[in-house]
């Protein structure tokens, strides 16, 4: 459980931090590493990295669609042919989670690779 918490918080600090001067991939990769040396099991690292980069990734979104006052938001939901344009916002939440996700149980799963088996 604080493993979990640990991961959590620490991918929310490193997406925010991080995420507006780096790619997508440079962050899943920290994510991997972070994921690595926490040393979490497999499901709670996929769980923990998934939601903390989703969540963040939505959080993120909602704020600067509100900030902004934005028709962005609506236009790209025409044009992808959805009625609502916070279809895209749970759509990003839902690529970070996954894109989060998979990252931590690698790093998780390269953990285990390395453990010594008695």
């Amino acid at each position: 459980m604080k493993k979990s918490l640990l991961l959590f918080v620490i991918v929310v600090l490193m997406v925010l931090l991080v995420g507006p001067y780096a790619p997508y991939w440079i962050l899943m990769i920290g994510v991997a590493i972070i994921s690595f040396l926490v040393g979490a099991g497999k499901v709670s690292s996929f769980v923990s990295s998934g939601l903390g980069f989703g969540l963040t990734w939505m959080a993120l979104s909602l704020f600067i669609s509100i900030k902004t006052d934005s028709e962005l938001p609506k236009r790209m939901a025409e044009l992808m042919g959805l009625e609502n344009d916070n279809l895209l916002l749970f759509g990003t939440a839902l690529l970070g989670f996954l894109i989060g996700g998979f990252s931590g149980l690698t790093g998780s799963m390269l953990r285990k690779l390395f453990e010594r088996k008695n």
